[in-house]
Order: structure tokens, then C-alpha cells, then sequence
């Protein structure tokens, strides 16, 4: 009774930084809020009916989508997808908990050293329908290892299951075909067992029909590798599995993880890997090497990939044969998980104090208007730590029923589209940012006053800047500084606002 009460406190745990911060530090979250109010409230008449259109279908893309659209019958749009977004980190570390007892009998150690890497980096970038959708991935090859599909009730239930991760992210349905298609390849003795395997497989395979239907229908590029540093970029996949919160904090408790997992193997006496798990996972791992980096409109399908491998290696050890062995390392794992939910709490409560002060600026700005953001970058590097700072105008949308230019565009994946077809060529994700000169890590002083030029001519009548002061700002003719704290200046026109007309020539 007192290990499965752990347990529900771990799980518990999983739930805290989400809830207990109202601007979480999942770096793409404000984005996906704005396209929230903007799906629910489209048709309404309002303001964003000028800049949006809504074209509701089934996609492979709708993990959070559908259930923050039922919980905004009673909630705004920013507590809505707090809440849907607060049960994937919950739901993985369920799913990790029950892998471990499907495999093993009982939940193991190795299932406490795989629960810090619910906060992965996919998790940090704000992937919210992908995680979600990897979460009931795992759900699903927990049962599945349980208990495949050997009847038609089974087969039925699992198409279902399967049509249910497939809706939530593509990804997820991808992860749960190569995990359950490796755990049948370790049963294959002969040609039955082949063809025996395939009939338990066949029922996951059903999302291939409104796949088709989707991307048939789809004109983006379907793959393209990064054309940067390939081989380091696969490499960190791995290194910076838990990239996010804190660049040393990160880096030593991946170390810690690695070394607890040696000493996890060394003591685990007998049948040292469950080979379902094990084969699982090396396929994952596998898949994200040789994966490219954007797949079907999505980034980053590599390194997303890396956090499942990973998690599934260390679940495929098994329980040491020594009690206190094993009670050692499943109290080590547990201290590492709830370090990395107080330490990511925190970290996000201390960011969400300056982004709250920061998103003042958004008072200044007309109901309905449009207001361009600019990301001025004066630094070389990547950077570690994942954060809204890129995407927080987006808050603009729900908060000011305003549009404005860092919405994500995906080909084939976009529910929400921009109306006006000259915005919609120019002035959406990326358009924000005004990259530094390198390797000097200076500010691009040309690119910004161009940018600056380019949305004063787009009609926007108030333009965010981030990153520079209000005296390095070229107005433009027309324009004042309307607000100035730091490194937020927001300018705007002098003359009173007029609605923008789609269409303008």
C-alpha cells in the first residue's frame, strides 16, 4: 500500500508545474492558445473573423485541440489549455509506470530512472498534441503487451486505440507501430510466428485511412534534413534528451540517469533486459537517428523521437535481484523526478513573474489591430533554456482579439489559416525574428530598421520589439514610442485606428 501511494504522489507531482504557473515555460504554449480562441470563437462575428479562417477536419494534429475546445464552454482559452496540457506529463508517467508492471511484474527501479525524462526536451519545446499523443502511445503498448489483440473484440479495440493516437499527433501512432512491430520481432522463430504477428499488428495499421485521405490532400514538402551540423545534431538528440530547464542542472542529471542505469544492469542478476522493451526502444532510437528533421510539416521529428528510445531502454532493465538494491535506486529515481518537477516549477514561476510584467505592454494595444513583434537576437548561440519569450505575442490574440505574426503555418496541419493572402505568404512564424550578426553577437541594426520599415508599410499599427532599446529604433514616419521597459518598446501610429481589410492590394 505505501509503494503504490509513492506512486500516486509521483503521478500527482507530474501535475504541478503546469497548474501551479499561469504561464507555463513550455516555449510554444502561447501559440497554441491563440489558435484555442481563435478556433472556438470562429464564426462569432468578433474581430479575429477579419484575420482567420477556421476549417475544421480530421487530421492527424488534434490531441489537445478537441479537448480544450469542449473545456472552453466554461473557460477562457489560457486556462483551458493550462489544464488539457497539465495531464500529459501525468498520463507519461502513468504509461512508463504501467510498462514497468506489464514487463516486469511489479514497478521497477528503472521505471523511477525513466520518470524524469516525462519533462523532456519535445515536452520543453511546447509540442503539446505530439506529447500528448506519445503518452497514449505507450498506454496503448502497455495493454498491448498485456494483453494483444488475439480476438475481433481485441482487434476492434485496438483500431480504436490506434485511431485515437493517430487523431492526437501522427507521431504518436508512428511510435506505437515501430514499438509494437519490435516487440513482435523478438517473438518471430519461423514463418507462423511471422504471420501470426502480423494479424496482432494489422489492427494498429487502420489510421492509414484518413492518413491518406489528409496528406493526399496535402501539397508541403513531406521530408528535409537539417543542413546544419547533422551528425551533432543527432548526437545531442540524445545528450540534451532533458534540454529546458537548465543547462548544468539538465546535463548532470541526464549523467546521473546514465550512471544509475549502468548500476541498474550491473545489480538486475539473471534476465538483465526484458527484450520487448529493449528491442522497442534501440528501434525508436534507431528511427531517430536516421529520421529527418522535418517530417510532414513537422520540426524536430528526430529529436522528439529520442526522449521514447531512451525511456524505453531504461524500462527494459530489470528489478535487481537484491531488495535493497533495488530499493536504493528506486528511491534515487524518484529524488531525481522530484527534483526535476521542483526545480522546473520554480524556475517557471521566478520567468512567469517578468512575462506577466511583459505582457502589460498588450494594454496598449487597440482591440482588434494588428501588431507586429519583432525578436531582436544579439547572441551567437543556441540557446538552452526553452521559454515563451519568442511566442508570448501571441497572448495578443486571446487577450486583445488583435493578429499578429508569430502564428505557426504547417502545411497540410493548419485548422486556422490567415485570411489575407499577403500575410499569409510573410507574416507568420519566424517572421519575428531579427537574427544576429555573427559571429561578432551584435545586433543586425539594417535587418531590424528593414523589418521595422517592412510592417509599418503591412499596415500594422503597433509593432512589439524585444531585445533592444528604444533609442537603437529607427521610427518610422508616423510612428511613436507609445512604451519602453528594457528591452519591450512598443511603437505604434499616431493617427486612430482603422480596421485592417483583408484582401488589401
Amino acid at each position: 500500500m505505501r509503494v503504490w501511494a509513492i506512486l500516486a504522489l509521483l503521478i500527482t507531482l507530474a501535475f504541478l508545474p503546469v497548474l501551479l504557473n499561469p504561464i507555463p515555460g513550455l516555449a510554444d504554449l502561447p501559440n497554441h492558445i491563440a489558435r484555442h480562441h481563435v478556433m472556438f470563437h470562429h464564426g462569432s462575428g468578433g474581430m479575429l473573423d477579419h484575420y482567420f479562417d477556421v476549417q475544421w477536419r480530421w487530421i492527424g494534429n488534434l490531441g489537445v485541440d478537441l479537448p480544450v475546445m469542449l473545456l472552453m464552454q466554461w473557460l477562457d482559452a489560457e486556462t483551458a489549455t493550462r489544464a488539457a496540457v497539465s495531464f500529459i506529463a501525468p498520463l507519461t508517467a502513468a504509461a512508463i509506470l504501467l510498462l514497468s508492471r506489464v514487463a516486469h511484474g511489479r514497478i521497477s527501479a528503472s521505471a523511477m530512472l525513466a520518470l524524469p525524462l516525462v519533462f523532456h526536451q519535445a515536452y520543453m519545446y511546447g509540442f503539446v498534441n505530439y506529447c500528448l499523443s506519445v503518452a497514449l502511445a505507450l498506454l496503448v503498448f502497455a495493454a498491448y503487451l498485456a494483453r494483444p489483440p488475439e480476438t475481433v473484440r481485441g482487434a476492434l479495440l485496438f483500431a480504436l486505440a490506434a485511431l485515437l493516437v493517430w487523431t492526437a499527433h501522427l507521431g504518436g501512432w508512428a511510435v506505437l507501430l515501430v514499438v509494437a512491430g519490435c516487440a513482435e520481432l523478438v517473438r518471430v522463430r519461423g514463418l507462423r510466428d511471422i504471420a501470426a504477428s502480423a494479424r496482432r499488428l494489422l489492427p494498429l495499421a487502420l489510421p492509414l485511412v484518413p492518413l491518406l485521405m489528409w496528406r493526399g490532400a496535402s501539397g508541403g514538402p513531406a521530408f528535409s534534413y537539417s543542413d546544419q551540423h547533422l551528425l551533432w545534431g543527432k548526437f545531442m538528440s540524445f545528450a540534451a534528451v532533458l534540454k529546458g530547464w537548465s543547462r548544468y542542472p539538465d546535463l548532470a542529471m541526464t549523467g546521473a540517469i546514465g550512471v544509475l542505469a549502468l548500476l541498474a544492469f550491473a545489480w538486475a542478476g539473471g534476465r538483465r533486459a526484458d527484450a520487448r522493451l529493449l528491442a522497442a526502444g534501440l528501434g525508436i532510437s534507431f528511427l531517430s537517428v536516421i529520421m529527418p528533421t522535418k517530417v510532414l510539416g513537422s520540426w524536430g521529428a528526430d529529436f522528439r523521437l529520442a526522449p521514447v528510445g531512451v525511456i524505453l531502454v531504461l524500462l527494459s532493465i530489470t528489478p535487481a535481484a537484491q531488495p535493497r538494491r533495488e530499493r536504493l535506486l528506486f528511491a534515487a529515481g524518484a529524488l531525481l523526478f522530484a527534483v526535476r518537477v521542483v526545480g522546473i516549477s520554480a524556475s517557471w514561476h521566478r520567468a512567469g513573474t517578468v512575462l506577466e510584467q511583459r505582457l502589460r505592454i498588450l494594454d496598449d494595444v487597440p482591440r482588434g489591430s494588428r501588431m507586429g513583434f519583432i525578436a531582436v537576437h544579439s547572441d551567437c548561440r543556441t540557446p538552452w533554456v526553452l521559454n515563451p519569450d519568442r511566442k508570448l505575442p501571441g497572448l495578443v490574440i486571446p487577450r486583445r482579439d488583435a493578429f499578429t505574426n508569430t502564428m505557426f503555418k504547417v502545411d497540410g496541419s493548419d485548422l486556422m489559416t490567415i485570411r489575407d493572402p499577403g500575410d499569409r505568404a510573410r507574416w507568420f512564424d519566424l517572421s519575428e525574428d531579427v537574427e544576429a550578426v555573427c559571429p561578432a553577437g551584435k545586433v543586425d541594426q539594417a535587418a531590424l530598421a528593414e523589418r521595422v520599415r517592412d510592417m509599418a508599410n503591412d499596415d500594422f499599427q503597433t509593432i512589439w520589439i524585444w531585445g533592444v532599446a528604444a533609442d537603437r529604433i529607427d521610427l518610422p514616419p508616423g510612428y511613436r514610442v507609445m512604451e519602453a521597459k528594457g528591452n519591450d518598446v512598443l511603437i505604434g501610429r499616431s493617427t486612430q485606428h482603422r480596421p485592417h481589410q483583408p484582401g488589401r492590394s
